[in-house]
């Protein structure tokens, strides 16, 4: 069980729980994660871009129908059928106004280029190597119009090597089944630019009874900004800012990092 360690290896082990797909959940997910500052940056900045955006990793679609709102024309592409499948149901009627895909942000291919793309959320963490997150950037340069912007936030910093405690990720309750739901997240650090992270949901039902305890395991990169901004000029973006947030203060250290750059 290489991808499993702690207390959540020892639930596997002894069958007191099973592996999970993190993202099969996903109106369960959007019930706990509030919408945050971030979303609303992320909205503001391609509302004054105007034309075409694209939401890579767009998940459920929590972005879609604010930047539809702000007049855009919305693409979104996400791995998960889960997630798209509920990005459609949030947006009602208005889904066929979207063009929501299924797909890799690796090899993702559209007709014509975007005046925006963004990638919330930290997603580019699972890109695990520069081998990779150059084949994202260059397939972002290459679907944008000249001038366009690529703005993405990411992990920042440097992995601690070893086990970390355990975390409370999310806690609360579904307003339609009352059923309690809690998260907790321990990390292992891989190397200094990759950790390892385990996380245990258990379920609770209204009526007492046995919680449903799922684990599921995922790496997550880490990166210097210093060389995400490296790896944004080797393909030829250049870099307009780096963030250590969306309110645009000048990054100089913490866990999380803006950038936005354009063609």
């Amino acid at each position: 069980m290489g991808e499993y360690f702690g207390f959540a290896e020892e639930l596997l082990r002894k069958n007191r729980a099973k592996k999970g797909n993190p993202y099969a959940n996903a109106e369960l997910y959007d019930l706990l994660v509030s919408e945050g500052s971030d979303d609303r940056f992320y909205i503001q900045f391609a509302a004054e871009q105007g034309g075409r955006v694209l939401d890579l990793a767009c998940g459920s679609g929590r972005l879609i129908p604010a930047l539809l709102d702000a007049g855009l024309s919305v693409t979104g592409l996400d791995l998960s059928p889960n997630m798209l499948s509920r990005a459609a149901t949030r947006l009602g009627t208005q889904a066929s106004k979207v063009a929501l895909v299924e797909g890799d942000m690796r090899s993702f291919s559209f007709q014509e280029p975007f005046d925006t793309i963004i990638i919330p959320y930290c997603s580019i963490m699972y890109m695990h190597s520069d081998a990779d997150r150059l084949t994202v950037l260059n397939n972002c340069y290459n679907h944008l119009v000249e001038g366009g912007y690529l703005v993405f936030d990411f992990l920042a910093g440097v992995v601690e090597l070893g086990e970390g405690w355990p975390e409370l990720a999310l806690q609360g309750m579904h307003p339609l089944t009352e059923e309690i739901f809690l998260s907790v997240v321990q990390i292992k650090g891989l190397t200094s630019d990759l950790r390892l992270l385990n996380q245990i949901n258990y379920i609770y039902p209204k009526e007492p009874g046995q919680p449903e305890i799922t684990v599921y395991a995922s790496k997550e990169a880490v990166l210097e900004p210093s060389r995400m901004v490296g790896l944004l000029e080797q393909v030829g973006f250049s870099v307009e800012g780096v963030y250590a947030s969306s309110a645009l203060e000048e990054y100089s250290g913490g866990e999380e990092c803006l950038i936005m750059a354009h063609k």
